[in-house]
């Protein structure tokens, strides 16, 4: 009976711990379009008018849009750009950088999903990947960064 009742205690101070549930964060359709919506603001302030693809915390497509005057095809180029910094979880600028210069990361623009230019930039809430955006069209790769960037840094604030 006494070794039973020893052990008892032991059960009730064993070291077992136990985590909190992680939080997760889904990004909605309202802010994905307000995301959307930002980012275009700050294409046609700083740069011109662009077109704007907003992925998920998925990777899925759930915003886009394009400006009357930007060419149909820069929305293709948008939804591979935000889906090359999903992916990688890098801005596609810096991305496209590293590849350049490095021998061996070369031959990654053989892979047609993913489009080493700037302007696909991930989307990080609360050190979570939230989504990404990609923007085209708005002069080159420096600006359709920049358009992505001061979008995102926006609508973050507004959350």
């Amino acid at each position: 009976m006494m070794k039973k009742l020893l052990f008892i205690p032991a059960i009730l101070f064993s070291s077992i711990t136990y985590s909190a549930p992680k939080t997760s964060y889904v990004m909605d359709l309202n802010l994905a379009n307000q995301l959307a919506t930002n980012v275009m603001k700050a294409c046609s302030t700083t740069a011109k008018p662009a077109a704007v693809v907003v992925l998920d915390q998925g990777g899925n497509v759930l915003a886009s849009q394009r400006h009357e005057t930007v060419g149909i095809h820069n929305l293709i180029a948008a939804q591979r750009k935000a889906f090359t910094a999903y992916s990688s979880k890098v801005n596609t600028l810096q991305f496209m950088r590293n590849a350049q210069n490095n021998v061996d990361s070369q031959n990654l623009t053989s892979l047609p999903e993913l489009l080493l230019l700037g302007g696909g930039v991930p989307v990080v809430y609360k050190s979570q990947l939230f989504g990404a955006v990609g923007v085209a069209g708005a002069g080159g790769s420096i600006q359709d960064d920049q358009c992505a960037q001061q979008g995102i840094e926006i609508t973050l604030k507004q959350i």
